[in-house]
């Protein structure tokens, strides 16, 4: 767990020396998204407020192929995660992120799925990568694509001084 190295990288590039320049975070977001091939899929989480949350109180849901309702079950997270810190959740048999990640069974998207996380305390959405509901394309077919720009074998990271979900 910890800042991504990406992060600090970007941050440092554009001179960015201090986070305290931006909003202070109020919950949870989806830092991180990764849809490699096979089963290399990440979602990496980040803490940008100025509390320890418990990640119990969390749950990961995916919604494939346009489903309005949770399809992979929602797995418990459990854990703390500190002021600033991330931490990773990546499929059971994803192998190209070497760091510390934990395997979650709702990290089972292929590009054309919604993954929302959730606050289990009032079944609140707090962060989404995708559109609940939609399928824009055939099965297998990544709906948010436009020409040669598609969700599918990428990796989307979430602009440095966005500090809300959804």
């Amino acid at each position: 767990m910890g800042i991504s190295l990406r992060a600090l990288l970007i941050a440092g590039l554009f001179g960015q020396v201090s986070l305290s320049l931006h909003a202070q975070a109020t919950d949870l977001i989806i830092s991180e998204y990764v849809e490699g091939s096979g089963n290399n899929k990440y979602i990496e989480l980040y803490n940008g407020t100025s509390s320890n949350i418990n990640l119990g109180l969390y749950q990961l849901r995916l919604y494939a192929n346009g489903s309005t309702t949770a399809t992979n079950g929602t797995p418990a997270m459990t854990g703390t995660l500190a002021p600033g810190a991330t931490v990773v959740y990546r499929n059971s048999s994803a192998t190209i992120y070497t760091g510390a990640s934990i395997a979650n069974s709702a990290v089972n998207f292929n590009g054309n799925d919604a993954i929302g996380l959730y606050r289990i305390s009032g079944n609140v959405l707090v962060d989404l990568v995708g559109s609940i509901g939609c399928q824009a394309g055939p099965t297998g077919t990544p709906p948010w694509a436009s020409g040669s720009h598609s969700t599918i074998d990428r990796t989307l990271v979430r602009k440095y001084n966005i500090c809300s979900g959804i």
